[in-house]
């Protein structure tokens, strides 16, 4: 079940780029606390191998976790520190801050790319022979649901809402 390095990525390229979707995740991250590569780590999973286990969420929310203190975030906060409009009286060089803000941006983007390859290698090869996998929105949607009861918010329709939103937009073999 090893995945090929990248798989994630390029689901979730493809999927951010459909309209809608990077609202509902950037308002899933900025208003309610979500992590985005989780989200589409789990909508993903469930199309390509069925229902998470428990142990491989909790492994999941673990190193993104750590990866988000150590990495994701901390970028995050400086390229929103550098944002033109907060610093305009305060620097001169408005362009050269401007490029390194861009700079920031692209780190962060790599960053969002190895937290994606590091989830993948999360998942281990299991014995499938003879059973029937159910793969597919269902799943996914299951997945989303658990990695929401993580964050205490089974039943928040604002959060439902943009999970559909997004699951909306998957066009999977």
């Amino acid at each position: 079940m090893r995945t090929a390095n990248g798989d994630l990525w390029e689901f979730s390229l493809t999927l951010y780029a459909e309209p809608g979707v990077a609202a509902s995740c950037l308002s899933l991250q900025n208003q309610h606390g979500f992590d985005v590569n989780l989200v589409l780590f789990c909508i993903w999973y469930g199309f390509r191998y069925g229902d998470l286990t428990d142990d491989l969420l909790s492994n999941a929310l673990y190193l993104s976790k750590c990866w988000r203190e150590a990495v994701t975030q901390p970028l995050r906060s400086l390229r929103d520190r550098l944002t033109p409009n907060r610093n305009e009286s305060v620097f001169s060089s408005g362009l050269e801050i401007s490029a390194l803000r861009e700079r920031i941006k692209s780190a962060e983007l790599d960053a969002e790319r190895i937290q994606q390859q590091e989830l993948e290698r999360l998942i281990l090869p299991t014995v499938t022979d003879g059973v029937d996998i159910v793969r597919g929105e269902t799943p996914a949607r299951r997945n989303l649901v658990s990695l929401a009861a993580t964050r205490g918010a089974r039943s928040d329709v604002a959060i439902t809402k943009h999970f559909e939103a997004i699951l909306l937009k998957v066009h999977c073999p």
